[in-house]
Formats: structure tokens, sequence, C-alpha cells
């Protein structure tokens, strides 16, 4: 991590000023885990839930075209490939690298994250923010949790963080983790008492104190179920295709009559050689009033690119990424429903 220094020349503290030394070459990189679903439902074709992580992850790539970046910032998409089809993973590459404009990397082990990551210190790069979408145990984030032969290389704990170097990361630096109970350090699945979270034992605050990053974590499980809306979008997307539908029937009829409209006006004003005249008891159409909200087209948008992309190659890509976030889930109890702040030296805020 960049760390201030005086300037040269200065004489005297009292009114020293500071310059931080920093790459001022910053990545954004998103870490999307392995999804493991069971045979059942990939013999029924249902891929929806195993799709959720990288549509996250696609999600991510998008607010980060929202933030300010300089020309040399960079942006990242890494996958943990196992279990993913070549086919989907060909088509995502595409998607990540000629829509959002940012370097596809497939990897296949902790270890290649914590390579990644302290790369940055030979390229004089630095990590502005790193998202990942992933399963998660207390104590670990599991890459590729109930995956045979996956479980112990893809999962990356206390040991991992360890590794991770502090001067990739820049002055400043944020780590999201989506994974469930990163903030929690007690294994507890449905009560924690108040005063026993102990998150000075969780992985959110190894990675704190490890990186000097502020980490983001939930202390409880975390939820993807609204990766492709809440249930009122979802109940609401058949009546939101109808809206649009009937709009998109409303413009087509009312371009007809502006079209009529102006043809007659202009052989009206030619025969009576006078261009400020109005057609005799005819008024221009109005536009009529859109139906459909802004929600309704958003929803609409991501509903048609998951159909698309489900036809092509079976798999629900959403080439606009996560209708909604990743929120925190119920349990365990006790703990705060929402993520938490964990920085160096310092106990967990909301």
């Amino acid at each position: 991590m960049a760390t201030p220094d005086k300037k040269q020349g200065e004489t005297s503290d009292q009114h020293a000023t500071t310059q931080v030394k920093g790459s001022l070459k910053y990545d954004y990189v998103t870490v999307v885990g392995s999804y493991h679903i069971s045979r059942w439902t990939e013999i029924r074709g249902n891929y929806g839930n195993k799709m959720s992580f990288i549509n996250q992850g696609v999600g991510q790539l998008r607010d980060y075209s929202n933030v300010k970046k300089g020309a040399a910032d960079k942006t990242f998409f890494l996958l943990f490939v196992a279990e993913y089809d070549p086919k989907m993973r060909a088509t995502l590459k595409e998607l990540v690298v000629n829509t959002y404009k940012a370097e596809y990397l497939e990897i296949d082990s902790a270890a290649e994250l914590v390579a990644f990551i302290n790369k940055r210190v030979e390229e004089k790069r630095e990590i502005k923010q790193l998202d990942i979408f992933a399963h998660g145990v207390v104590f670990n984030i599991e890459f590729g949790y109930e995956i045979e032969g996956k479980d112990a290389s893809y999962r990356f704990g206390p040991a991992q963080a360890s590794q991770l170097q502090p001067d990739a990361f820049a002055l400043g630096a944020n780590i999201f983790s989506y994974a469930c109970r990163t903030g929690l350090g007690v294994d507890e699945t449905a009560l924690v008492s108040e005063g026993q979270e102990h998150y000075e034992l969780s992985l959110a605050q190894k990675l704190a104190d490890s990186t000097g990053a502020t980490i983001h974590a939930y202390p409880r499980r975390s939820l993807y179920d609204q990766t492709y809306g809440s249930d009122a979008d979802r109940d609401g997307l058949e009546g939101a295709k109808a809206r649009v539908a009937s709009d998109d029937r409303a413009k087509s009829a009312f371009r007809i009559k502006k079209a009529g409209y102006e043809r007659r006006l202009a052989e009206y004003r030619l025969s009576k050689k006078d261009d400020t005249l109005e057609l005799p008891g005819e008024t221009a159409p109005v536009q009529p009033p859109a139906l459909a909200t802004e929600n309704d087209k958003k929803l609409l948008m991501h509903a048609q690119s998951r159909t698309k992309n489900e036809k092509n190659m079976s798999y629900p890509l959403d080439d606009y990424g996560a209708v909604g976030k990743v929120r925190s889930g119920n349990t365990p109890l006790g703990p705060p429903k929402q993520q938490l702040k964990f920085k160096k030296g310092q106990p967990a805020q909301p």
C-alpha cells in the first residue's frame, strides 16, 4: 500500500505538506467462484442458480464503469473455472472483453488468486476495489464449495489472507466479500449471543490486518435470491412485457398518424400557397403517454438477454449483469443484518 512521505526540501514539520507515493495505476477486480448444482438440477437443465455468481460479477463490471477512473486504470474479471461449461465461458469472455473492456482471466486455485493479487506489486499497480462472489463458511471463502477435488485448493482462508502483500492495495482500497459469514468469528449456524460474535477472529479482520484495505463483509449468510430481481419483479415480468409491447404498438400507430397528418398538412399548404395555415378541423396527433415504467423496461431488457443466451448455450447469462444485489440472510440470529466494515487494528463497524 502506498504510504505518505514528506516532500524533499521541507525545512519545518510545522508547515510540512505530504505527497502520496502511489502508482496512480488502479485495478478494479471482480472474483467469481464456482457454483455447484445437484445432478438432478443439471439433468433438468435449470442453470439459473449456477449463474448467480457470474451474473453478479458482470453486474459489478457494469458498476465499475460508473466509477471515475484514470486512463491507466484497468478492470479484471477472474473466474474459478470448475464445473463451468467451456461454451458458456467463451461467451462470457467475449462479453467481458468486448462489452465491458475488462481483462478476463480463468484461475483454478486460491493460490492463483493470491499470485494475481501480489503480482500487482511487480507490475507497479494497486488494487482500488476487489469484489468477491462465492460461497462461504465461517473463516473461509469457498470458491469450490462441494465440488469434488476442489474443496481444498479452491478454499481461501486465513493462511491465504496472510500471504497477501499490502503494497498490492491502494490507499483507501475496499474489498467487498459477498460470501456467507466472512465477517463472523464464531462457527455458529442458528444463534450468536451478543458479545460472542468474535469479529476479531473473522476472515474479514484477517484480510483487513493483512492488506490494510477496508473489508466489507456479512456476519450472516448472504443471499443471491434477487440476482434476477425481487419476487415482485419476477411476478410482474409478464405485466411488464405487456406494457412495453403496448407502448411499442402505440408508438408505431402514432408515427403512422403523424406521418399522414404531416403529409396532408403539406399538401394543403401547397394548394393554398401559404406555409402558415393549419388543416381546418384537424389538429396534430399527440403521442400517448407510456404505460411501461423504467423498471419495466429494465426487467424486460435483462430477461430478454438471459432468454437469448439460454437458447444459444443453455445458460442464462445476463449481458447486463444482476438485476438485484446480494443481500444479508436471516441466520445466524444475533449479528446485524448488513455488511460490516473491518479495518486494521479497529473493531468492526456497521
